[in-house]
């Protein structure tokens, strides 16, 4: 048995829990290991003004060139196809899943999102990759949730962020949503500033929001995932 004392605190957490690296840094990823990895678009933007990663923006943009498009519809289809060549190259590292976001734009227009999903996963499958191994990245608004729940019957499997409350994380286990992902920092910088009050981590109201979430679905036997 491997001695708990000569282990880092994350691989002593890799023992207990699957984890998820939130970054576009190829070689933060693979410097840590983890298991699956999501992205947004911020996160990406930083990462492209890398010198290391400025091929894969050249490469965005070279792919587009020839769509035909212009505007907006051009700058869209470049974001899309940077979004998919950044999933793929941190899916040849992890050896799970990374999550995709779509345009938080579409954050409360059902229609939109499930489009836009659409587009990612098909620019995937395109590319040759296997759809189970990606995730669509959806706000959790009650357009967003409704989103996700067509885009699961039709096995796009998804990823609903921005979640703050038990209720919207009822809704997603009721709508069979794969996973979600509850804010506990942002949960907790707004005790914080609603109160004024420092909190222990047994204290801590975005884990104790977290708590509640995970035993209610174990409860009641949902399998959507809590990240």
């Amino acid at each position: 048995m491997t001695d708990v004392s000569a282990l880092s605190q994350l691989d002593q957490l890799k023992q207990f829990t699957t984890v998820v690296a939130d970054t576009g840094d190829f070689q933060t990823i693979k410097e840590f290991a983890p298991q699956d990895a999501t992205t947004n678009p911020t996160l990406i933007l930083k990462a492209v003004e890398k010198d290391e990663y400025a091929s894969l923006a050249d490469k965005a943009v070279a792919s587009c060139r020839d769509s035909g498009l212009s505007g907006q519809a051009l700058v869209d289809a470049v974001a899309n196809e940077l979004l998919v060549l950044f999933g793929i190259e941190i899916l040849n590292i992890i050896p799970g899943r990374v999550s995709t976001e779509v345009d938080a734009r579409l954050s409360y227009d059902t229609e939109g999102t499930i489009a836009k999903a659409r587009e990612i996963i098909q620019l995937y499958r395109s590319k040759g990759v296997d759809s189970n191994r990606v995730l669509i990245k959806i706000a959790s608004t009650w357009e967003g949730i409704n989103a996700a729940k067509e885009l699961e019957k039709e096995g796009i499997h998804c990823n609903l962020t921005l979640l703050f409350s038990l209720v919207q994380a009822v809704h997603c286990a009721e709508s069979e949503i794969t996973l979600v992902s509850p804010f506990v920092g942002r949960i907790m910088d707004w005790f914080k500033a609603k109160t004024g009050q420092e909190y222990a981590p047994k204290d801590d109201p975005g884990v104790q929001s977290v708590q509640s979430i995970y035993n209610y679905y174990k409860k009641f036997g949902y399998s959507t995932e809590v990240m």
